[in-house]
């Protein structure tokens, strides 16, 4: 009797053992899926699949979108953080994605878990042709006494694809007359300029460099 009941204790044992790895490797696998849609919906505000990339990263950073309501991802969650490094015309984002789901009830004397994955993605855009010639614009036409413009900006922002109309609005936004010269916040003109070339066919490109599982 005595050897009868060790090996049911046993028997017991091993089954709840079993049956708290099977809940924690669902957790997990759930959990897998949540950072992957956290990293999906990250990579989709810096590239979308219509329209221009973004400019920088997405607020608030890092977000929580609410991925909940996904089948088989209720009670999971997804936090996920943006980070970026940038040149004259390229920037570098990297997406980090946080999924979390709980493992459920273990039975007596196991505490509540949560299984936690992570994806790491990194995107490159480039920014457009037309936004490069409009920073080329500011910075070879305004670099004169007390970061004065000269005569020449306007007609150079408008080879850039840029209309004459927007050239003017932006240089009444940004600039202002100063003893016959004309003084600008060259970033917030050369904003402004480059603002204004969404849609002016100077085209851009997006390039995935790599998406990562990070356990």
């Amino acid at each position: 009797m005595v050897v009868l009941a060790l090996l049911l204790a046993a028997l017991a044992y091993i089954t709840a053992q079993s049956n708290q790895n099977t809940a924690y490797q669902i957790a997990s696998t759930r959990a897998y899926w949540a950072a992957q849609s956290g990293a999906e919906w990250g990579t989709y505000q810096i590239a979308p699949a219509t329209g221009s990339a973004a400019s920088q990263c997405f607020s608030p950073n890092p977000a929580r979108p609410g991925i909940g309501s996904i089948p088989g991802l209720g009670g999971c969650s997804a936090t996920v953080a943006c980070s970026s490094a940038s040149t004259a015309s390229t920037t570098s984002y990297q997406i980090t994605s946080q999924g979390i789901c709980p493992a459920g009830d273990l039975g007596p004397g196991n505490l509540p878990v949560s299984a936690m994955r992570n994806v790491i993605v990194g995107v490159t855009t480039q920014g457009n042709a037309c936004a490069a010639c409009a920073t080329s614009c500011v910075v070879n036409h305004c670099g004169g006494f007390l970061g004065s413009c000269d005569n020449s900006l306007k007609k150079c922002a408008t080879t850039c694809s840029i209309a004459p109309n927007v050239v003017n609005n932006c240089i009444d936004n940004s600039c202002f007359h100063f003893f016959g010269l004309l003084i600008c916040d060259k970033n917030g003109l050369t904003t402004c300029l480059a603002n204004s070339c969404a849609g002016s066919g100077g085209g851009g490109s997006t390039t995935l460099n790599y998406w990562l599982e990070n356990p």
